[in-house]
């Protein structure tokens, strides 16, 4: 188990551990998170065993590029009104039905997908080439993790790296809904809560 900062220099002991099927804990755009390769069955499984998470809770997948969608989860068609969410300025987690995947969207059909911007987190996710679940790293029903300190209070030697990203006491990603017909249906308001732009991206 280490804790390191969370630096480039630092990424490709998190990318040698997470391509073995080991957590990782991450400072992403939002929250610490607890994060494991997306696509590694038992790679999430443990992370639902670390968090004390609900099994048929469905956990939020980081990507860096739009075309992740396509490439990773074959999704053929994004609504206008979800490409529109994505690329606000603010973190949104956008809810999408989806094929097949169940140990990420626990037999709901639908995952929700976070396109990340910029920071530690996405260079992490262009340097590892694959998706990431990410839920915070808290058990559930506790609070979120504010550093890397309080993450390793909850997971131990659990995980194999801890990145030191500095504090962070910002609000969750707001959670929206997207149908097949770009229809909008918000879930979480998160970071846009009282000033969700629906009139600009549909719905």
């Amino acid at each position: 188990m280490f804790v390191v900062p969370a630096t480039a220099e630092r990424i490709p002991l998190g990318v040698k551990f997470l391509k073995k099927g080991f957590p990782v804990v991450l400072p992403t755009d939002t929250l610490y998170g607890i994060c494991a390769d997306a696509l590694d069955y038992r790679a999430v499984e443990r992370v639902f065993e670390l968090k004390h998470r609900t099994p048929t809770k469905p956990v939020i997948v980081l990507i860096p590029r739009l075309s992740w969608l396509k490439e990773f989860f074959f999704l053929k068609e994004v609504p206008e009104a979800a490409k529109k969410l994505f690329l606000l300025d603010v973190p949104v987690s956008v809810l999408l039905k989806v094929e097949g995947f169940e140990w990420i969207s626990r037999g709901s059909g639908k995952i929700a997908f976070r396109l990340v911007k910029g920071g530690f987190v996405r260079e992490f996710l262009e340097a590892y080439g694959r998706p990431i679940v990410a839920p915070s790293a808290n058990w559930e029903g506790f609070p979120p993790a504010k550093d890397a300190v309080h993450a390793l209070f909850y997971f131990g030697n659990g995980v194999a790296v801890y990145y030191d990203g500095g504090r962070l006491e910002g609000p969750p990603s707001a959670v929206v809904e997207v149908s097949p017909e770009g229809k909008l249906k918000v879930l979480r308001e998160g970071v846009l809560k009282g000033r969700l732009p629906l009139s600009e991206v549909g719905g």
